[in-house]
């Protein structure tokens, strides 16, 4: 579904910003993208973090910061995705 944008949000496809005012794909279950084909129709891979965690490299991830990616999507099968939290030396930033 198309939606204009209430807020700034983080597309699920691509990871880059996605601006409050700006047309974006939106589905409950996925996310928001930008609405260009190569992300509305890409798999869910960048989500913002809203919960502190561990990063891969074993640094400390505090909520707000930096960004979840998909690891596996099991809801298809009954279950539900598993995510994992990279800080910003991991996302390269």
């Amino acid at each position: 579904m198309i939606i204009i944008a209430k807020k700034d949000g983080t597309c699920r496809a691509c990871g880059k910003l996605v601006r409050k005012g700006e047309e974006a794909d939106f589905t409950a279950e996925l996310g928001l993208a930008h609405p260009e084909p190569q992300c509305s129709t890409a798999p869910a891979l960048h989500r913002p973090n809203r919960r502190a965690g561990t990063c891969c490299c074993g640094w400390a991830v505090a909520a707000g910061a930096g960004r979840l990616r998909l690891v596996e999507d099991r809801g298809a099968y009954g279950g539900g995705k598993i995510w994992a939290v990279d800080c910003a030396h991991c996302m390269g930033l």
